[in-house]
């Protein structure tokens, strides 16, 4: 672990006295989960409560299951009282599904299906259907592995439909693509990158149309873009990719700084506490408040590393998982607390959220773990198994958990 201790002493008090503002913003965002990860992509319901025993023969707290058509690994959306996902089903996966789900009674509101014009190919233990989709608050931007996207409005009527395929018809790789949009500031933000035709993109959320496109790495990425607040309180989107580490502005794609380094490709980046932290060499933060060049480094630690599942922050630390390890850090210096194994745990590709100081992380059979998070161990307080596969992240909104399985969509609340 390398630490900075000139740049920490300088901005650990300041980023003390955002902790307050960063918190209000995620209470007042509580009641929607409107993209992968959440408000501010924090992956923390900041003030739910959660039962920590559901599932099982008896289906302890499970307040609905509803099946839907289809397969996917994508995860699910919050807007008001919808639980909006994606599915991909008949040949070659090429149907793709928006569906939107009660969330006081787990009925089918509505739903659209298109075809795919791009590659649906994917990895048999993925899906077409693998990015979470995101909302502005008055559309809904679905994105597939095929790289097809969708926009409707709240009441599940088309928008606007384009296949980005078409005008770049070398995007893809043979294990799919997973990249997750955002929408800021009236545009949708994707990242496709691959080994063929690799790029960002900027689509106008009224029409689709490509407002503007940088060209990528030419290597295969299935990590997400994320908005980040800067400390002047302009939101950037913040990239990463096995070469480098960007912000852009979101209106015109201008870069604003760019970084050489070698970050993973499949979990993401995001800000708390004045501070970005992104999954490169273990986990690496970066100090917010120097902008003028780009932000400088405050500490790496390589023993708090991300294979899949991306990073999150609660109080003054930060947690990772790495394959079945859980790993916690100290959130301004980066020295490692301690690190728990989830026992007889498999595969994890579901990243993990938060609610009343309690961790939920799925593995890929259906099983989650949930952890009381201490300052000084992570205990497993209960192993759950809804019988499903999950492999997409769940989504928090009041007091309740919204998981999206390979065919089905589950709310669990206490009863």
């Amino acid at each position: 672990m390398r630490l900075n201790m000139h740049k920490f002493y300088k901005t650990s008090w300041f980023a003390f006295g955002l902790t307050v503002a960063t918190l209000s913003q995620q209470v007042t965002a509580k009641a929607d989960w409107p993209m992968f990860r959440g408000p501010n992509a924090g992956s923390v319901g900041i003030d739910s409560k959660l039962p920590t025993k559901f599932g099982g023969e008896a289906k302890e707290n499970i307040a609905w299951r509803t099946e839907l058509p289809g397969r996917s690994v994508g995860g699910v959306i919050v807007v008001g009282d919808q639980a909006i996902t994606t599915s991909s089903s008949g040949m070659d996966q090429r149907r793709l599904h928006l569906i939107s789900v009660n969330t006081n009674d787990g009925a089918i509101r509505w739903q659209q299906e298109f075809v795919a014009r791009g590659r649906p190919f994917c990895h048999p233990t993925s899906a077409n259907a693998a990015p979470t989709p995101a909302s502005d608050g008055k559309h809904v931007f679905a994105f597939y592995s095929s790289n097809d996207i969708a926009c409707v409005d709240l009441e599940g009527n088309l928008v606007w439909y384009r296949s980005l395929s078409t005008d770049f018809p070398k995007a893809g790789n043979d294990v799919g693509m997973s990249s997750s949009p955002v929408v800021l500031d009236s545009v949708c933000v994707v990242q496709i990158e691959c080994q063929g035709d690799s790029f960002a993109a900027g689509l106008n959320a009224e029409d689709g149309k490509v407002l503007w496109k940088l060209d990528r790495p030419k290597q295969a990425n299935w990590s997400s873009p994320t908005i980040v607040k800067l400390l002047d309180g302009q939101q950037v989107i913040v990239m990463q990719s096995s070469e480098d580490l960007l912000a852009v502005e979101p209106k015109s794609g201008k870069i604003l700084w760019k970084k050489e380094l070698r970050c993973s490709t499949i979990p993401s980046s995001f800000a708390a506490e004045g501070k970005l932290f992104v999954p490169a060499g273990g986990l690496t933060a970066f100090d917010l408040s120097s902008v003028g060049t780009g932000p400088s480094k405050l500490w790496d630690n390589n023993k708090l590393s991300s294979n899949a599942c991306s990073p999150l922050v609660v109080g003054k630390s930060v947690y990772t998982i790495s394959r079945t390890v859980l790993a916690c850090g100290d959130l301004f210096t980066g020295e490692s607390k301690w690190q728990t194994r989830l026992a007889d745990a498999k595969s994890i590709w579901s990243s993990p959220v938060v609610a009343a100081n309690n961790l939920y992380v799925f593995s890929d059979d259906g099983r989650c773990f949930v952890v009381e998070l201490g300052d000084k161990e992570g205990k497993v307080v209960a192993t759950n198994e809804l019988g499903e596969a999950v492999l997409g992240s769940p989504a928090v909104s009041g007091n309740a958990m919204y998981v999206r399985g390979v065919s089905s969509l589950w709310k669990i609340a206490e009863k």
